[in-house]
């Protein structure tokens, strides 16, 4: 009796199973029912039987996205799993731990030797050579020293099927991972054993080139068919050849090149660049080229352009047939022995152009080589898979979702099977690789860039909502919703501690996006500027605000009270005003002694018309003194409010008579300071408005002496002058006749247009001197005005350009559209003055010259050609035709004439129009800024109470907090640029006389040290120096860390002593020391030239000590960032340092073969995996990476098979940056991984017995073996960031650490105790000397005032 259960699956496969199978694998319900009679009692039973057809071969596994979940249901209900299945997600691990590894016991590879190849071969790889053989059908034998046949088929069993009996007792087979039944599984078992080659994924260095090279010398094809063969793949014959196809990257193609030649050149290689690429070879001479070479060397970009010339190429149907044959790509032609991708994990998707061409090639093996064949997750092998055609795998989308997803044991089964892997560790015993070195060199700012980084780090704590010690400033603060700000600014701090123009955001906060690389000092002068603007920009909202508080005491009994401050920000104005004229008068002299500049007659007067003055050539200086004057004119603005104001308080205060009694000398004074006031105010009016006024001035004048002297264009009268007599030239004459009376009709009308609008230009613009009187209305009155003549402009233009289309027949497109677009406004209410639009537009269609008497030059042409038929005619003798011909050509040559004078007055009309037009936004541009500053004085309508006055109070005195630290910060920045100019000036407190590190600068620019200062401060207020008063923002925090190099040590417990018995642990030191007498050398290497960024010179001294400690030496210089590389490339070429880089022509053999290139210069981004550049003995990371596995990536570039030196690893890093805390949690990540190492007490095992094992060894094997963990557990397509925020990604939960980690904790142990506890004594003392000066202080000055 079935339950519920059976009957519920025969319900399921009955309703979800119907597009699962037609025929083989067909499932389905059969249902029953019978009347029977039981023991009396009529009894329906009712049956259901769940079928299933059986699947013969592989051939019909069904091809479905999914398995239905009939099918899953059938299976795990009557053929369960004997061991379970997993369904958790599957770590790149799950591949790795899958490949096959030969075991270091098996000696049927010892003797094995590849004749001709001039490398000797490591055990390891004698051992994975044999594997590679077994996969191609040969091995080696140690009998006869020979390659023979595989004498048993080298496969394994099938895992995916499970032995049972169907329901009518016959054996059968039931596979989950397939999802069929099958009653014989040879032809599944022979599928499987179809697959000719495989997955060598060897460790980063570990020599793949050299064991597939070696392949290719031991197991050639031993003998062609004669003629063409049939392949399936491609369903076309096809040439076979025993060449070997390699596929790579391009950088990497040359590279295996001179590997071939290097190990093998006894082998014939050709480097094929593509189908159009080898002329002058036909294609059959290539083809012959290609098939007779023994290996051919190509590219993944040479590949996919291969696409055009292959089937997937549909040939188009053409209504003649094509005269030429097209082109076909050789790789399509020919029957590879082997094809071989390299870097093969960068087709992981198998759907990319050069993977479909590298899927279609033909080929009896198929080879993927990658170090790294998992770059996201297992999903990536899909593209292996495809590559070499493994079905069902490849095509079955259900087969493939199943086996990544619960069928653990199927999958280590097949990779076992197609993958090999050997890592660093498990051959680190027969490697023998040069010993390396790892240092990491620890550097201080330079106060410049000290200040400039610190300036970042308080902005990202101000946009993520947090202190300087990563506390939140606000409640419910959430990782979630900030996280990518804090990314961002991560990225930027990251950029900033290489140098401040690393970064599109770093260059455009410098205002610097394109120009040429700055030095530090620049650098400074660009922050100074900066800074400036910002108290420049703080003062005029301060003093803004303060004259707005004014406002609530106008016209009531406390205007005194706003006289008062009106007063006081006049004031304050007027020494703003007078310290922007002293700037720009100081620029402008400098820049007028070293003769770049003419001075001009007032210091606020910018570009006008020049006439007859000089430019600044330089476009930089230009933008200089525009910013200057820019200044001078905002605080001006201010100044005028201010005056305007106290004028107007004063005239309050007269005209009140309960404050001042009529004709009272108070009265009369009061009258004089308003006059004076008003004047005043008018003055700075004038002087805030004379730039725009000189512009319009100067523009106007130029139209009223054009108008005086009647020097506006003159447009002539166009007249045909028809000649007496000529039949044949009657109708072009009545055709001149026509376009003659369009033409002078529209010139009468431009001229009544031009009048009016001459007329409106040359209005004077208000100026109180001429008695107008300015009432705040006159941008709303020139506006209206304005737009009257903006329709006139447009008007103009249009028929000007009609004028022209009947002159020539070149009609203006913009024209037309522009008109289109008017129109459409107008009728709709919109635009300028839109009944003015329409009736001028109205008039310019009425006058325009119709299209059908066409244009004066085609009638030119037409009376040309007239002319050279009279004249043949004329020739023979015609006598009608000689006088037709005098008379068309005095009428062709008059005609001409008349189009070239119509045609240079058209183009003076549309120079005249654009003067009108320039005239005209220059007035409109006056009276904006003249309406402006009219506003600026109108009266406050905002809410006027005490919590408003409270309100501006509050957001004062931040204004003031923010403008003391501004100058704060400005004094001590301008104090470090004098500084550079005397860097041996001692750095001693004023008061206790002594040297300091932190301490303190005041806005007066007196330096303390942070003790001292912080005591007087408390008691007095003021600098003890020149006793000016002083708030806390006005003292700025400085600090001069000592300009020391410094080497970091990372300590790391040594496994072997993990877990011991007398709780003593051992420290071992990953990273090496290095003297300080060569650190010292560093260091004290001068640079001839500027200094670019703490980095970039440390790095160049580096470089430059090498030529000296390491003659020869080649260096690779490494970075996430590629901008930095571009500025090394920048400081390199200042410094004569040679180099080169993978993106450069020839870059790769340059470095290896050119003994003047020096570094090689490579980013995170380069497609580098498989370089091979053991010629290079030092390895320079130029930032701490969490992300190990990109680190290593560069190292393996020279830690690999074929170094043969000692190599170095120098890792640089800032003092008290992010670098810092980046740099703790990535080395703290690696001990995590070296801690879930299994402890084995004996990791010596097959080293010999008499071996003893030292704990560096056993913690050099361990921190191999994180690596090796941190590069397979690693997802690689989330290292780095795409677009312009570049870098590596950083995950979330690492965010908090990486900005405020170790970096963040020494800042805050700063704050707490000052200095260092080992310095406790001198410190006590520093503090009973500072009271002591703090006694003699108040002592002076009790004399002083005695």
């Amino acid at each position: 009796m079935a339950n519920f259960e059976d009957i519920y699956i025969a319900w399921v496969v009955n309703e979800k199973s119907k597009k699962w199978a037609n025929g083989q694998g067909r499932l389905w319900t059969e249902f029953g029912i019978e009347l029977l009679q039981v023991e009396g009692l009529d009894v329906v039973r009712l049956t259901f039987a769940v079928k299933w057809n059986i699947t013969t071969s592989p051939l019909y596994i069904c091809q479905a996205e999914r398995k239905p979940e009939s099918v899953s249901k059938v299976l795990d209900r009557y053929f369960p799993e004997p061991h379970g299945s997993e369904t958790k997600p599957w770590s790149p691990q799950a591949f790795y731990k899958s490949a096959y590894s030969p075991d270091s016991s098996d000696n049927d590879s010892k003797s094995l030797s590849v004749p001709g190849f001039e490398t000797d071969l490591y055990p390891f790889q004698r051992r994975s050579i044999q594997w590679l053989l077994k996969r191609e059908g040969v091995e080696w034998s140690e009998v006869g020293r020979r390659i023979i046949p595989l004498g048993k088929q080298y496969s394994t069993a099938l895992t995916s099927f499970i032995s049972t009996i169907d329901a009518t007792g016959r054996p059968c087979f039931v596979s989950h991972l397939f999802g069929l039944v099958t009653m014989d599984i040879t032809s599944f078992r022979d599928q499987e054993r179809s697959l000719k080659g495989g997955i060598l994924a060897e460790e980063m260095g570990l020599g793949k080139t050299v064991e597939m090279l070696s392949l290719i010398a031991l197991n050639k094809r031993s003998r062609e068919p004669s003629g063409p063969i049939y392949d399936i793949f491609s369903d076309t014959n096809v040439r076979p050849t025993a060449a070997t196809l390699i596929i790579a990257p391009q950088a990497i193609s040359v590279q295996w090149i001179s590997e071939i030649n290097k190990h093998a050149p006894h082998l014939k290689v050709a480097h094929y660049h593509g189908a159009r690429q080898h002329d002058p070879m036909t294609p059959a001479q290539l083809e012959d080229y290609l098939a007779a070479s023994d290996i051919v060397v190509s590219s993944y970009s040479v590949l996919a352009n291969e696409v055009h010339y292959t089937s997937l190429n549909p040939t188009k149907s053409l209504r003649t047939a094509p005269k030429y044959p097209r082109a076909k790509s050789p790789l399509m032609s020919l029957q590879f022995f082997r094809v071989v991708l390299d870097e093969a994990q960068m087709i992981e998707s198998g759907v990319s152009q050069a993977a479909t061409v590298a899927k279609m090639v033909p080929r009896v093996y198929a080879w993927c080589v990658t170090g790294t064949p998992v770059r996201r997750d297992v999903r990536d092998l899909l593209g292996l898979l495809v590559f070499l055609r493994y079905e069902p795998f490849a095509s079955m989308k259900h087969v493939w979702s199943s086996l990544i997803s619960s069928r653990n044991q199927d999958f280590k089964g097949l990779f076992s099977n197609i993958a090999l892997r050997h890592s660093k560790l498990s051959v680190r015993d027969e490697l023998k690789l040069p010993s390396q070195r790892r240092y990491v060199i620890t550097m201080p700012f330079t106060p410049i860039e000290e200040q400039h980084y610190q300036e970042i780090f308080n902005q990202m704590c101000e946009a993520c909502e947090l202190d300087s010690e990563g506390a939140p400033l606000i409640d419910q603060w959430d990782l979630v919703g900030f996280a990518e700000t804090m990314r961002k600014w991560l990225v930027r701090l990251r950029q900033t501690a290489l140098h401040p123009e690393v970064g599109n955001r770093n260059r455009r906060a410098l205002g610097n996006k394109d120009g040429p690389l700055r030095t530090v000092d620049q650098v400074l002068e660009v922050m100074i500027e900066q800074t400036d603007l910002v108290v420049r920009t703080e003062q005029r909202s301060l003093l803004t605000l303060r004259l707005k508080r004014g406002q609530l005491f106008e016209n009531s009994p406390q205007v005194h009270e706003a006289l008062g401050i009106w007063t006081l920000a006049a004031k304050e104005a007027s020494i703003i005003v007078e310290e922007g004229r002293q700037q720009l008068q100081e620029e402008i002299d400098r820049n007028v002694a070293e003769g770049k500049y003419l001075e001009r007659k007032s210091i606020t007067e910018s570009d006008g018309d020049t006439d007859g003055e000089s430019e600044p050539e330089d476009s930089e200086l230009t933008k200089r003194l525009g910013t200057l004057r820019n200044r001078v004119r905002s605080a001006l603005e201010i100044q005028h409010v201010a005056v305007f104001f106290c004028a107007n308080a004063h005239f309050q205060i007269k005209s009140n008579e309960e404050m001042t009694k009529p004709d009272s000398p108070e009265f009369l004074e009061l009258e004089k300071l308003e006059t004076d006031g008003y004047n005043s105010a008018k003055s700075l009016r004038r002087e805030i408005l004379q730039e725009i006024f000189g512009k319009a001035d100067q523009l106007i004048r130029r139209i009223s002496r054009k108008a005086k002297s009647q020097s506006f264009v003159q447009i002539p009268n166009f007249s045909s002058a028809p000649p007496n007599g000529g039949i044949e030239i009657r109708r072009f004459m009545e055709r001149l006749d026509a376009l003659g009376e369009a033409l002078d009709a529209q010139a009468g009308q431009l001229d009544e247009w031009r009048e009016k609008t001459v007329a409106y230009l040359r209005r004077p613009l208000v100026d109180e001197d001429e008695g107008i009187e300015v009432t705040g209305d006159e941008y709303e009155e020139s506006t209206k005005t304005q737009d009257e003549v903006m329709v006139y402009v447009q008007a103009l233009r249009t028929v000007i350009a009609d004028r022209h289309d009947a002159l020539t027949g070149q009609e203006n497109k913009l024209i037309e559209f522009e008109v289109k677009t008017a129109l459409r406004l107008a009728n709709e209410g919109d635009g300028p003055f839109p009944e003015k639009t329409l009736e001028l537009l109205k008039v310019r269609k009425q006058i325009k010259p119709p299209n059908q008497i066409g244009f004066v030059r085609r009638v030119i042409g037409e009376l040309r050609a007239l002319a050279n038929t009279l004249r043949l005619e004329a020739e023979r003798g015609n006598l009608r035709a000689q006088s037709e011909l005098t008379i068309v050509d005095e009428q062709l040559k008059f005609t001409q004439q008349q189009l070239t004078e119509q045609t240079k007055a058209t183009a003076a009309l549309e120079k005249e129009v654009e003067l009108f037009s320039r005239v005209m936004n220059t007035r409109l541009e006056y009276y904006r800024q003249l309406q402006q500053v009219s506003d600026m004085v109108a009266p406050y309508e905002g809410p006027n109470n005490a919590q408003t006055l409270a309100k501006f109070l509050r957001e004062e005195e931040k204004l003031a907090n923010k403008i003391a630290q501004a100058k704060s910060k400005r004094r001590y920045m301008q104090h470090l640029r004098a500084e550079a100019s005397n860097p041996q000036e001692q750095r001693i407190c004023v008061i206790c006389r002594e040297c300091f590190e932190i301490g303190a600068l005041t806005v007066c620019g007196h330096q303390y040290c942070k003790e001292c200062i912080q005591l007087w401060w408390s008691a007095h207020r003021n600098c003890p120096v020149c006793k000016r008063k002083l708030i806390q923002a006005d003292l700025h925090e400085i600090t001069y860390k000592p300009q020391e190099l410094s080497i970091r040590a990372e300590e790391m417990e040594s496994p072997s002593r993990r877990d011991s018995s007398d709780g003593c642990s051992s420290k071992s030191a990953i990273y090496s020391e290095l003297s300080k007498s060569k650190l010292a050398e560093i260091k004290n290497i001068e640079l001839d030239g500027p200094s670019f960024t703490t980095k970039v010179d440390t790095l160049v001294r580096h470089l430059t000590w090498l030529r000296e400690s390491d003659p020869g030496a080649k260096s690779i210089i490494f970075s996430q960032f590629k901008d930095f590389l571009e500025v090394l490339a920048l400081a390199f070429q200042r410094f004569k340092i040679g180099f080169s880089a993978i993106n450069k022509p020839n870059g790769i053999q340059r470095f290896k073969h050119d003994p003047s290139v020096e570094c090689f210069l490579l980013h995170a981004r380069a497609h580098s995996s498989g370089l091979n550049l053991v010629n290079a003995s030092h390895v320079f990371l130029c930032e701490p990476l969490l992300n190990t596995a990109l680190e290593l990536q560069a190292i393996a570039r020279v830690d690999r098979i074929g170094q043969t030196q000692d190599t170095s690893v120098w890792l640089y890093l800032v003092d008290g940056t992010v670098e810092e805390s980046i740099h703790s949690l990535s080395v703290k990540r690696r001990m995590q991984h070296m801690s879930h190492l299994p402890h084995l007490p004996n990791k010596s095992k097959g080293r010999g017995k008499s071996r003893s094992v030292s704990e560096e060894e056993v913690l050099i094997e361990d921190l191999e073996e994180a690596n090796s963990m941190e590069l397979q557990q690693a997802s690689r397509t989330n290292f780095l960031a795409k677009g312009d925020l570049g870098g590596e990604i950083v995950q979330q939960e690492d965010l908090w650490e990486c900005l405020f980690g170790k970096a963040g904790a020494r800042r805050s142990r700063q704050r707490v105790i000052g200095d260092s506890d080992l310095r406790e004594d001198r410190e006590v003392a520093r503090h009973l000397r500072a009271e002591a000066a703090e006694i003699r202080q108040d002592g002076g000055d009790e004399a002083v005032e005695d």
